[in-house]
């Protein structure tokens, strides 16, 4: 499996610089989808790999590795209908980082199974943090033209982005159809909620809600005030944030210490 983890990597920060340059010199597409697209695939199948022989329930790693590959699947969906090619600059890097992580972990204590009546709240839940975690990278990327905007200075970074406008209402878009489904998402785990359950479970929980009523309140500013700017881009983060420890915080917090 190392040698497909490897081959993963290399994908990544070759698509990355494709993507660069199609970005910077708008030159064609037709090099980075096909390379995109195979390390995708190649990073899908050692992440099943690794589910299969370990528990995602028990390893932040292995969670971590499969939320990138959400991500990816989602931004390789999002970029046929949106101009958000320029996230592809911050996540896919990441990915190969991530990937990497899974080289130097040890998961031979990684055991226990999944409850499969949980699978459609699973799938949700992994959706929906994925739209939300791509809302948060360019939430991310709009404070940082913002703050370039201030200083008078461009970048070589800011030179690729598109406009301001169109990096919000992508943020937007991302927003609203995560916040739809972390909705069904905490819609469908409720039954499965006990009086007695665990620590571990409440704080995933209480997370969960305190990120759905950030984006609620992020949803309803921006219908009915047209937030924009600082305001939605830090409550964009904040959500993202309780969403971090809602799946992932509460695996490190028990994992590692």
């Amino acid at each position: 499996m190392t040698a497909i983890a490897t081959l993963s990597i290399i994908g990544f920060f070759v698509s990355s610089l494709c993507m660069k340059r199609v970005l910077g010199e708008n030159s064609s597409k037709q090099f980075f989808y096909p390379i995109f697209i195979f390390t995708v695939l190649v990073m899908g199948t050692y992440t099943y790999s690794l589910m299969l022989e370990y528990s995602i329930k028990s390893n932040f790693i292995i969670a971590l590795l499969l939320t990138f590959l959400i991500l990816n699947f989602l931004l390789l969906f999002i970029m046929f209908i949106k101009p958000a090619h320029h996230l592809a600059l911050i996540l896919l890097p990441l990915s190969a980082v991530v990937v990497f992580l899974t080289l130097v972990f040890d998961f031979r204590d990684s055991t226990g199974t999944l409850n499969h009546d949980l699978f459609l709240h699973i799938i949700v839940s992994l959706v929906s943090y994925g739209l939300l975690g791509l809302a948060a990278i360019q939430a991310l990327l709009l404070k940082f033209q913002e703050q370039k905007l201030k200083d008078l200075k461009n970048s070589s970074l800011s030179n690729l982005m598109p406009s301001m406008d169109i990096m919000q209402n992508i943020m937007f878009d991302l927003i609203i159809i995560g916040f739809i489904l972390l909705t069904i998402s905490l819609l469908t785990g409720a039954p499965f909620v006990s009086v007695d359950a665990d620590k571990i479970l409440l704080q995933k929980i209480s997370f969960s809600v305190i990120a759905w009523i950030a984006y609620f309140y992020l949803i309803y500013q921006r219908f009915s005030s047209n937030v924009i700017g600082k305001k939605a881009n830090n409550l964009a983060i904040s959500g993202m944030i309780f969403l971090f420890f809602a799946y992932l915080g509460t695996k490190v917090l028990f994992e590692f210490f």
